[in-house]
């Protein structure tokens, strides 16, 4: 006997390739989309975990700012504070120089032989006004002067007799020229 088989199984073949071809391409729409939404979802987790970081340091920027500020108002406080310890440095040392040339001044006068009537300190000019019993007595006492640590020149300014309480005295005025401390 011959069988004749009259099921369509090439159709239903067919059917069931374009089925499975189907399915396939479905399947691998679903895959590529799961793998591009895990691939956004830990791009956003990465994105969120920047995010974060980024606010932490604005925050940590904000307070280093602060810090910078804080540093630069120390800074020009300690640069004034510098500044009047230079003040008074030389104010220190200006004051130390007027007693060292007053000590000098008067180690430099003959004892009992010249008097002193005015002194006058200006920067590093001196000016001296006095009476000497003579001539001799004031060219000592500039030679003496100059040759202390602390005059660079002595210029005799004017010299005259003075009657001062029945003697003949000699007036005198001199400039001198102070070394630079």
């Amino acid at each position: 006997m011959i069988l004749i088989n009259l099921l369509p199984v090439r159709e239903w073949r067919r059917k069931e390739a374009v089925h499975q071809q189907i399915s396939i391409f479905i399947l691998s729409m679903i895959l590529l989309a799961s793998i591009f939404l895990a691939l956004w979802i830990t791009v956003q987790g990465r994105l969120s975990i920047e995010r974060q970081k980024l606010v932490e340091l604005e925050k940590d920027k904000a307070k280093l700012i602060y810090i910078d500020k804080e540093i630069k108002d120390i800074n020009k406080k300690r640069q004034e504070i510098r500044d009047k310890i230079r003040i008074i440095e030389k104010l220190q040392q200006r004051r130390t120089f007027t007693v060292k040339v007053l000590d000098q001044i008067v180690n430099s006068i003959p004892v009992d032989r010249l008097w002193l009537t005015r002194l006058e300190l200006r920067g590093n000019d001196l000016e001296l006004s006095g009476v000497a019993l003579d001539n001799h007595t004031v060219a000592l006492f500039m030679r003496r002067l100059e040759a202390s640590s602390i005059c660079r020149s002595v210029y005799l300014k004017n010299t005259r007799r003075r009657p001062i309480q029945g003697h003949d005295l000699m007036g005198f005025g001199l400039q001198v020229k102070i070394k630079p401390t």
